[in-house]
């Protein structure tokens, strides 16, 4: 299964000031792209349980590579541990916990389809002092 890169909706969700706070940019840019509408979520617009593997298609590896392709989906996944954002499952997943994110404002959700850092692996853009 891969990513839905459609924007059809705002996101329902958006991080808590937990998140923002406790990762490192690179992290925030993975949980903002699990909440938003680019397939990370089940059928009642939560965020889905991923497998934990790195290559496969649908599983957290799969989220990093479309959050931003720089990112290593392993040192993701061991900060998200080690923070406690993240819940391991028996069954090889991982799950986002509650604490990490609340319902998104109206405001949060027009800025997050205008500017989702999600999609900076999809659209490059140029920085003031590139050449």
């Amino acid at each position: 299964m891969s990513p839905n890169h459609s924007q059809s909706h705002p996101s329902k969700w958006q991080p808590t000031g937990l998140v923002t706070t406790l990762l490192s940019p690179g992290a925030r840019q993975v949980i903002r792209c699990w909440l938003g509408p680019f397939g990370f979520l089940d059928e009642q617009q939560h965020p889905r349980m991923l497998l934990a593997m790195i290559n496969d298609p649908g599983t957290f590896g799969d989220l990093v590579r479309t959050a931003n392709s720089n990112l290593a989906p392993t040192v993701v996944l061991n900060e998200l541990l080690r923070k406690g954002i993240v819940e391991p499952l028996e069954s090889g997943h991982v799950l986002l916990r509650r604490s990490a994110y609340m319902p998104a404002t109206e405001a949060a959700q027009q800025s997050t389809v205008a500017s989702d850092d999600c999609l900076a692996a999809y659209s490059p853009r140029r920085r003031f002092n590139d050449i």
